[in-house]
């Protein structure tokens, strides 16, 4: 028996029947987009409310790549005012008794972080995000908010009236992936209509607020990449959660915190 031809022929079985797999999987996402194009009127059989949707504007992104900013040693913070957590990557600043901290108002943290805070141009504020004894500004790119990370945010928190402290992240160097390409991002509404075919919201569901932004999706070292996502907010049948869904892609994992 010629042991290498029979090898052979194991390997190539193999690579066919992966083959095979992979179109039988490529296959089946394409059938499930086609049913929610070829229905684009699935939502009005519901009593979804899309009041708060924004409407659609055609446009292209891209996964992007950064480094996390350390703030020892930096040039631009002075460091007897402040100390580090997360070796270095968090900065956190509290407001000593009798300091003249900023109330904790939007407009007080606004100027606060305009007037004091490390490159506070880059970051806005996240209504959505904000409670009751903290407010949270994320740092935008290009008009878009990174969501929600402390590698990305600055975050203040207060014991009522005045701010107790600050905690603030930064990522530098932000760019376009060199290994991937700008993809047509995906219209919200074929967002909410996917939760719903995949049952991962009711008929009764209330979309509170809609967002394009960016999530992290790797956290190694001081190396990052982020994905464009829609942030969606939702309350359906009484529960509030938050939905991070691809921005780009069909087929990547939807992150869900209630």
């Amino acid at each position: 028996m010629d042991w290498k031809l029979t090898k052979s022929l194991y390997i190539l079985v193999f690579l066919l029947i992966n083959i095979g797999l992979i179109m039988m999987y490529y296959n089946k996402q394409q059938e499930d987009i086609h049913k929610i194009e070829n229905r684009p009127n699935i939502l009005e059989e519901t009593n979804i409310d899309l009041s708060q949707l924004p409407e659609h504007e055609p446009r292209k992104l891209n996964i992007l790549s950064a480094v996390k900013a350390t703030f020892i040693d930096s040039e631009e913070v002075e460091a007897e005012t402040v100390e580090t957590t997360n070796e270095g990557y968090v900065l956190k600043n509290d407001f000593e008794a009798g300091e003249n901290a900023p109330d904790m108002t939007r407009e007080d943290l606004e100027n606060h972080k305009a007037e004091e805070v490390y490159r506070g141009s880059e970051y806005e504020y996240d209504d959505v995000m904000s409670d009751e004894g903290y407010m949270l500004f994320n740092q935008h790119y290009e008009e878009l908010p990174i969501f929600n990370n402390e590698a990305a945010r600055l975050l203040y928190r207060g014991d009522g009236q005045q701010a107790m402290e600050y905690e603030q992240g930064y990522l530098k160097n932000i760019s376009e992936n060199e290994y991937t390409s700008p993809v047509a991002v995906r219209d919200p509404e074929k967002v909410v209509a996917s939760l719903y075919t995949d049952e991962r919201i009711s008929g009764e569901a209330e979309i509170e607020d809609a967002r394009l932004g960016y999530y992290i999706i790797l956290n190694d070292g001081d190396q990052v990449l982020l994905r464009p996502k829609w942030r969606l907010n939702i309350n359906d049948q009484g529960v509030d959660k938050t939905v991070y869904v691809d921005a780009i892609s069909e087929t990547e994992d939807i992150i869900e915190r209630e």
